[in-house]
């Protein structure tokens, strides 16, 4: 115990310099902390996505190229399929909304059984499919947007010529926030037939429930066969490899990650060490007094890295807690909730505990050399230097 106290008076004996090391440590930690919530954003997300029967369809080329709605009622009408609906992209401009939050046009009367872990009323259900500028709205989004049920949400169009006049009917809730309105595709199709007739048509992407979950990596093989001689050649995924595209899109982030954290484990090791070093240096005539009166090597050993590791363990837990706090906001942000759509909980498990290994790792290995030193300096050496 009074080694503890020890340890903890040297550590706040230079306040401005434990400080300065603390919040060091603490920001690179929270960066750290980011960039692994990323990656157990992207691991949660390919898990939960496992979970359900669906498959993606894009055109061949990508987002950006078309792909008809007629290939929709085709997909309908193939064995293995229970039903589908086109899932098209709008990114029209709210208001004054500086960034435009997810809009997609889908089919009201089949959105609801291929998303059948989503819940909206029956009442809200009917109301959706029976009014033609209806939508409906993931719950979140809606509070965050302040929304109530019959809302009037105008979405001025960016991509197209055609503004909605849209009605919020419902408002659904879902297993992670999705960040997402939905809204009736045939509203927006009947709109650009007026305005706009070469865009008409187009169901961006398919979203497709399949009957039996074991065999949607073979609806994905039966649908692209499908329309393999098309001019609009398919590209089928399933959810979770869906999922997975938007992070290979970036690159291997994960090996980036890696080397990232391999930088700043190394600098990090470096600030704490000189820190160390000084601080040592200055308590020179102080360490050989101790070894004096009694000391051990062991006991002057392990009061040096105890303080190292008290100094980055400080930090990096405040530093880990920013930097779950930043996920938590960032989470709630609705331009934001395709890329963060699950909340902390979700997201905390083995990796929090290794970023505190390393916060403790770093002050162990930072603190090594000065205590090496300590431990093994003599005491008339010791008594020799002027502090």
């Amino acid at each position: 115990m009074k080694l503890l106290k020890y340890i903890w008076r040297n550590a706040t004996r230079n306040k401005i310099r434990s400080l300065l090391t603390v919040l060091s440590v603490a920001f690179s930690l929270a960066l750290m902390t980011i960039l692994f919530g990323y990656l157990a954003i992207q691991s949660t997300a390919e898990r939960e996505a496992n979970k359900y029967d669906r498959v993606m369809v894009l055109n061949k080329m990508g987002f950006a190229a078309p792909l008809p709605i007629a290939h929709v009622e085709k997909i309908k009408k193939m064995e293995g399929v229970t039903t589908a609906s086109p899932y098209s992209w709008f990114g029209g401009k709210y208001k004054n909304q500086p960034f435009a939050f997810a809009q997609f046009g889908v089919d009201p009367a089949e959105i609801f059984e291929i998303y059948a872990e989503y819940n909206l009323s029956p009442e809200q259900l009917e109301a959706f499919q029976s009014k033609k500028n209806a939508c409906v709205a993931d719950a979140r989004l809606a509070e965050q947007m302040d929304w109530k049920v019959g809302e009037k949400i105008p979405l001025e169009g960016s991509f197209t010529r055609v503004n909605l006049d849209l009605e919020l009917v419902g408002v659904y809730t879902a297993p992670q926030n999705t960040g997402s309105l939905w809204f009736n595709w045939f509203y927006l199709d009947e709109l650009l037939k007026e305005s706009t007739p070469v865009m008409a048509g187009n169901a961006g992407s398919v979203r497709v429930k399949c009957k039996i979950a074991s065999e949607v990596a073979n609806m994905c093989d039966e649908i692209d066969a499908r329309f393999s001689n098309s001019e609009n050649s398919t590209h089928t995924r399933t959810e979770a490899a869906f999922s997975r595209m938007f992070a290979d899109m970036l690159g291997d982030v994960q090996l980036f990650i890696r080397y990232i954290s391999l930088a700043v484990v190394f600098a990090l090791s470096l600030v704490t060490a000189t820190a160390m070093a000084m601080s040592m240096r200055e308590r020179t005539t102080e360490v050989a007094v101790l070894k004096a009166i009694g000391f051990s090597k062991q006991r002057v050993l392990a009061m040096v890295l105890g303080e190292s590791a008290l100094i980055s363990v400080i930090g990096g837990m405040l530093g880990i807690a920013a930097g779950l706090g930043l996920l938590h906001l960032l989470s709630g942000v609705p331009m934001l909730a395709q890329l963060f759509p699950f909340p902390v909980s979700q997201l905390i498990g083995p990796w929090v505990l290794g970023l505190i290994g390393v916060a403790v790792g770093i002050g162990l290995v930072s603190g090594l050399i000065p205590a090496i030193r300590a431990a093994g300096l003599s005491v008339v050496d010791g008594l020799r230097q002027v502090v």
